[in-house]
């Protein structure tokens, strides 16, 4: 038996070969299982959890907020809508998980929760290959905050979501392991079995949580502590996997109701620790931002005003999104520029229709090359409208 699973996809694209080498036959069969119609080839995506759980998350988030952020209620349907844009927009596939087992440092207690220190010890490459997750969450939350204190609240609300994705795979227990897809134990598929199929018949039937959000003085320290709460999880997922397939093999409904009486418990759990932990990240933002009110009387969506947010996450490293509105058809120009004022990438000139936009940058050059740490400029052009932003590249 051979098996092979494009590691960047996390499960959404398998391909098996089994070779039966016999006295007479050669039996060559080959399973393509696709949760989306992407190949290794492309780029690499990771899914946590099914979109409808990353909608239910958002969505309830929002009642765990203090009552002075009872504004939020009025974008919830915005916040559900948009928690699974991290799942089509262009961004690595490392944001969404971090292979926690990799590290025996981590359970030992000493893995640095810094940024720069795991760099150094571990190396750029084996941080990347293993996933960035906490550092995404802790990176935009100060873009949240950044966000909230400068008053761009049309980039609140869509950072606000993406955010709420990523909090919410890192409440997947098999977003925390090298065994994403039971590859290591010959748990085949689990990831989507669990994440999606057994749990989205039961969405509407869970309990909400009886806890309320708190202000986070440290994000990334609170995000490794739940980490470390929930990565236990994984072995008992794996071991329900066992138990539920030895009775139903062919992952019919009797295997699901198996699964899921053995893992209720600890689905709600870890989907009630989302829905809680990600309202503390939007009020810790908040609250760190100055507690700003928004005056819905007085909202930046005004139709007739070309709008340019600050991108986000920034700092950033390597990929950041740039978003803007247009009022009307116009021909748009978004380049970046170095301090000294020579062109890095043209990332937009063509003409576009009215609406709400985005562009990602990787930190490559016009020549696909990647360019050095440090800040960044970049301008926008759309009929007479022109705007100047800083951002910051690290390595």
């Amino acid at each position: 038996m051979i098996n092979k699973i494009c590691p960047a996809q996390r499960g959404f694209l398998f391909l098996e070969v089994e070779v039966d080498l016999g006295m007479t036959y050669r039996t060559i069969h080959f399973l393509l299982l696709f949760a989306l119609a992407i190949t290794c080839l492309q780029q690499d995506k990771v899914y946590a959890w099914g979109w409808e759980t990353h909608r239910y998350i958002n969505e309830n988030a929002v009642d765990y907020l203090p009552p002075e952020m009872d504004f939020f209620e009025e974008y919830r349907d915005y916040l559900r809508e948009h928690s699974t844009d991290p799942d089509v927009d262009d961004l690595p596939g490392y944001y969404h998980y971090i292979d926690i087992d990799y590290y025996t440092e981590f359970f030992e207690g000493t893995f640095p929760h810094d940024w720069d220190e795991a760099v150094e010890q571990f190396g750029y490459s084996v941080i990347i290959d293993n996933g960035t997750i906490p550092w995404v969450i802790e990176s935009w939350t100060d873009s949240l905050t950044i966000l909230m204190a400068s008053g761009q609240w049309e980039t609140v609300w869509q950072l606000a979501a993406e955010l709420g994705h990523y909090v919410a795979d890192s409440h997947q227990p098999l977003h925390l392991t090298l065994n994403y897809n039971g590859q290591l134990t010959g748990n085949y598929g689990i990831h989507s079995r669990y994440e999606t199929h057994m749990i989205n018949p039961h969405l509407s039937e869970l309990p909400l949580p009886d806890s309320s959000s708190i202000y986070w003085s440290f994000v990334i320290d609170s995000v490794f502590r739940y980490i470390d709460e929930i990565y236990p999880y994984v072995s008992e997922i794996i071991a329900a996997d066992d138990l539920a397939a030895a009775q139903d093999p062919n992952y019919n409904s009797t295997y699901y109701n198996i699964l899921w009486e053995e893992l209720d418990s600890l689905t709600i759990s870890v989907i009630h620790g989302a829905i809680v932990d990600l309202a503390s990240i939007w009020q810790t933002a908040w609250i760190n931002a100055g507690s700003p009110t928004l005056s819905f009387n007085n909202e930046q969506s005004i139709s007739n005003v070309y709008l340019f947010d600050q991108n986000y996450p920034n700092p950033f490293n390597p990929i950041t999104k740039l978003q803007y509105e247009l009022p009307e058809n116009s021909f748009v120009n978004i380049t970046v520029y170095d301090l000294l004022g020579k062109k890095v990438k043209t990332l937009v000139n063509t003409t576009q229709d009215a609406g709400y936009k985005s562009v990602i940058w990787n930190a490559t050059n016009d020549y696909g090359k990647p360019v050095s740490a440090g800040v960044y400029l970049y301008q926008i052009q759309a009929g007479e409208f022109v705007q100047t932003k800083k951002m910051v590249l690290l390595k």
